[in-house]
């Protein structure tokens, strides 16, 4: 059974979160959001206080039986990072459940980030994991997705998730991924990037718009990959409107 939480009232929206951290990732928004809908957070499988996969599982499967529990039918996804990428996969294998997509610093199945590091950091990460060092591992994580500062709260939570997140994860996704499916998606689609996030991140993103048809893009310019962290007003506002 995955935690989860419901909080407010009205029209419903899923958050989802990015893999370095759990669902407290959208404790600054929540109540933002939950003055006009109801929000729904949950911990992905092997994520905060929900329990580590035993074997393969599908992480699209995962976010219905969310949906099941809490009785919804359909609802607006919202997703960070991995969570966009979730988000995105269910909307191409359950488009009738979702009345509207937001992708935010998010990635996406089938398509590498690419993403490359010097000798020396991929040294160094290769000798925290080694030693199970979970705070260095955390740190190297930090050091890429958060670039624009650490508070302990944020550090703890990463921590506490580098584990798992590290580790080689059983999650299914979309069979065939999302890259090159984009044209499929027929519902309104709002993609947000951090202008302070790497770039492979941002290529993604314009990949979403140009993919999806009618699809927006919004930046937020103070925010790099944490961006409910970063910048939980403006991404409330984006949502709030995007959805009114």
């Amino acid at each position: 059974m995955l935690n989860y939480e419901i909080a407010g009232d009205g029209s419903p929206v899923v958050l989802l979160h990015e893999g370095i951290v759990d669902s407290r990732s959208w404790s600054k928004v929540v109540p933002l959001l939950a003055t006009h809908h109801t929000v729904v957070t949950y911990d992905q499988r092997g994520y905060g206080r929900s329990p580590h996969p035993d074997g393969p599982y599908s992480v699209v499967d995962d976010l219905a039986w969310v949906l099941d529990t809490v009785g919804l039918d359909r609802a607006a996804l919202v997703g960070t990072s991995r969570g966009g990428r979730i988000a995105i996969d269910f909307t191409l294998e359950h488009p009738d459940r979702v009345s509207a997509l937001v992708p935010v610093a998010a990635a996406m199945s089938g398509h590498s980030l690419g993403l490359t590091f010097s000798e020396e950091l991929e040294r160094a990460a290769e000798r925290a994991e080694a030693a199970h060092d979970l705070e260095a591992m955390a740190g190297f994580d930090l050091q890429i997705w958060a670039p624009l500062g650490v508070d302990e709260e944020l550090r703890t939570m990463v921590v506490e998730n580098v584990e798992f997140s590290w580790s080689d994860d059983p999650g299914t996704w979309a069979d065939p991924p999302a890259a090159g499916r984009l044209g499929e998606i027929a519902v309104p689609t709002l993609v947000i990037t951090g202008a302070q996030d790497v770039p492979e991140i941002s290529a993604v993103g314009a990949l979403l718009v140009s993919g999806i048809a009618g699809a927006r893009g919004a930046v937020i310019e103070n925010a790099d990959h944490v961006v409910p962290w970063r910048a939980p007003d403006e991404l409330a506002g984006l949502i709030l409107e995007f959805l009114a």
